[in-house]
Formats: structure tokens, sequence, C-alpha cells
């Protein structure tokens, strides 16, 4: 029996070796977790059925399991907007040939199919819509395209100005509001806008302080629109620009109504003007914004994914469109993932079903665009713990070599 039980203790000590050097083989994994087995002792039943004088000694050792160390790794900045760290909880949720499967290995790429899959291939699960909760959508691969922005007409022209209250007032009955006579106004300014084909136009707009409304507080104001050689394609009047005494805005919206005939062929233009946020006073006049809903048709340029998990595409015209948000999946026991090849885990009974949600959400952690989790294995604990188990598996192997010689012993007895 005492053969048996150093057997099982030379046994152990090689699960150990084995664990450590497999643990040593993957310190440059990305996302790799280190392991370390979990020993209990082997007692055999006691002679008269209790403990006691006549019990049997213990008959070793045996590996009950190997438990997997789930702290974070090293982390290397990589300026990769793809290579993605997940700080805190979580792990990826991918699916490759076998199913479903999940992994803290965060080196992404999109495929010919414009997926976005992992360095080994399998798809990135996401929720195909944007912001929290019901809005998230359902679950799938990510897929990103790569087709052109197409050109939004501008509809709203969003203006937060301030306007001189020294400017002289304007009569204008004897100066009718002309683009062609600076007498006829004492303000302007320009912005781009853009028609359904995405072809840009500048609209000016113009500011007048009028003589005989009683208060330097009204401005008329018109527009003019023209095209990129400058000439004029249409021109009309604005809203009115009320102020109460105090210079804050009181009235200030108005739309340009249908502007057709242009050069491109393009559906006519409908422009909403907003000055909400303008104001009246002795400073000079200054425009503060100008925000405009249109853009030109814009080329993808790249995705950049946010700390959200939102998987956003970026177009040359400034545009940006969300394509989904990476799901994170957390587990009730860990250590009851099944680990298999490419640093991936299985869930199983033991570790519950998948928890998925959006990063930062519940206790799950956040994302980290341009870096990469490293193998979360330390060198020298490893190498301690290597010549730990040597020692124990020399000791067990002498242990034989005297059990041999005890029964060598009792053979050469005559």
């Amino acid at each position: 029996m005492s053969l048996n039980t150093e057997l099982s203790g030379i046994a152990a000590a090689q699960t150990s070796i084995d664990t450590i050097g497999n643990n040593i083989a993957n310190m440059n994994t990305e996302g790799f977790k280190a392991s370390y087995a979990n020993f209990g002792a082997l007692v055999g039943a006691s002679m008269n059925g209790a403990s006691g004088a006549n019990s049997v000694p213990g008959q070793g050792v045996t590996t009950e399991d190997l438990s997997q160390l789930f702290t974070g790794g090293n982390v290397t900045s990589t300026g990769n907007s793809l290579d993605l760290d997940i700080v805190g909880n979580g792990f990826f949720q991918v699916q490759n040939g076998s199913g479903l499967a999940y992994t803290r290995a965060g080196s992404m790429q999109v495929d010919t199919n414009g997926f976005l899959v992992t360095d080994q291939g399998a798809k990135v699960m996401g929720f195909q819509g944007a912001g929290a909760g019901s809005l998230l959508g359902s679950v799938g691969p990510i897929q990103i395209s790569k087709a052109a922005l197409p050109a939004t007409a501008t509809a709203n022209v969003g203006m937060s100005i301030n306007l001189p209250a020294t400017d002289p007032a304007i009569n204008t009955v004897l100066n009718p509001f002309s683009t062609a006579n600076p007498a006829s106004y004492n303000e302007s300014a320009t912005t781009t806008v853009y028609d359904t084909l995405g072809v840009g136009y500048t609209l000016t707009t113009y500011y007048t302080s009028v003589a005989g409304s009683g208060s330097p507080t009204n401005w008329a104001t018109n527009w003019q629109l023209s095209d990129t050689t400058g000439a004029s394609i249409a021109t009309g009047g604005g809203p009115t620009l009320t102020f109460n005494s105090s210079g804050v805005l009181t009235s200030g919206t108005g739309a340009t109504g249908a502007i057709g005939g242009l050069p491109d062929g393009a559906a006519a233009l409908n422009i909403n003007l907003d000055y909400t946020g303008s104001s009246l006073s002795n400073q000079a006049f200054d425009v503060s914004s100008i925000t405009n809903d249109g853009s030109a048709a814009g080329n993808f340029t790249g995705v950049q994914i946010g700390s959200d998990g939102q998987v956003t595409g970026q177009y040359s015209n400034g545009g940006t469109k969300v394509f989904g948000t990476v799901a994170l999946a957390n587990f009730a026991n860990l250590q009851g993932l099944i680990p298999t090849d490419g640093t991936l885990w299985l869930a199983s009974n033991n570790s519950g079903p998948p928890v998925l949600g959006a990063p930062g959400t519940g206790a799950l952690g956040t994302i980290r665009s341009g870096a990469l989790e490293g193998s979360n294995v330390d060198l020298s604990t490893q190498l301690v713990n290597l010549i730990v188990a040597q020692q124990a598996f020399q000791a067990n192997a002498q242990a034989i070599n005297y059990e041999q010689q005890n029964v060598q012993h009792l053979l050469n007895i005559q």
C-alpha cells in the first residue's frame, strides 16, 4: 500500500509540474489566465469503522481540480483602434465553428465580409443597436459596412450670435435690403449648407438694426444662397430677432422657404433658421456657434470602439455611424468555465449561463481601445512553485526507493 501512496504523490507532483509548465509556456499569450492544482488527501477507512488508534494511515494524495486565476494581466498599449482591453469584469463573446465561446484576448480585425472578428476568425458578438437597455437590440455578429455615407440635405441651421447694441439703426425705407448695398445692413455671417446630392452652397445671413421700430432691440434678418463661384442662387427674408431690455433673445426662428432651381438638379432646400442663444450687448459682433444638420457624402475612413462598446464608423465628411455595441459576458462561477484552445472558455452547468450586457453596465467592465491584455502569469512565482513541485517529486521518488530496499531485504530473509 505504501508504494501506491508514493506513486500518488509522484502523480500529484507531476500534475503540478505540468500545470506550472503550461503557465510558463503561456506567459506571453494574450489574455491567458494561469492555473494551479488543488490536491486532497486520500484516507482509508478505519479497521473498526471508527477513527482512533486503529485507524489506517492515509493512502496518499489526489488531484481534486485545477483552479484558474482570473486576475487581470499586464496591459500593452498598441495604438490600434481594434485592439480591445476589458477594464474590469467580463469576457468577449465570440462565435466560431463550434458555437459560442468566451475570451479576454482582444486582438480584433474586420474580415472581408465586414464582420468584426478575433485574430482566429471567430465573430465578435454584440448588440445590434446603440444606447442602453431595450435600445441595444438583439445579440449577433457585428458587421461593419465600408460603403460611403449618403449625403444629407441641410434642414436646420442654428446660429448663436451677439449683435452690437451700438450699431446704428438703418432706415430700411431709404435703404431697402440689398446684398450689393452695405449700407442696408449692419452685420453678416456665412456658413455652408448642403443639398440632397451633397453639393455645398454658401448661406450668408445679414442683420439689420431697424430704425423707427421704437427700440434698437429689433433686428431684421435676410439671407442669400450662393454657389461655389459666388454667384447668387436665391435671396430672401429671415426671422425678425427681438431682444428684451436685458439683451436676451425673445423671438428669433423662421424658415427660408423652398429654394428650388438648384443648378445640380437636387431637391429644393427648405432651411429652418434658429437663433436660440443669441444676445444683444455692447460687445462687438460675434458668432459663437453654428450648427448644421446637413453633410456631403463621405467615404469610410475607419472605425472606433468607445469605452461603452459602441462600434462607430468614421467618414471623410466628419459623419459617423454606429454599427452596434460589443457585448460583454459574465458568469456566476468563473471556476466552472472550461478552458479550450485559443485562450477561449466554454460555459458549463457549473459556470452558469452567460449574463450579457453593454460595457460599463452592472458589474461589467469598460472597453479600452488601442490596448491588449496579456497573460497574468507571474514568472517569479511560477519558478518558485516549480522548485517546490520538483522537491515533492524527488521526495516521493526517494520514498519509493526506500520501499524497494525494504522489499528486497524481506525477499533475502531465509
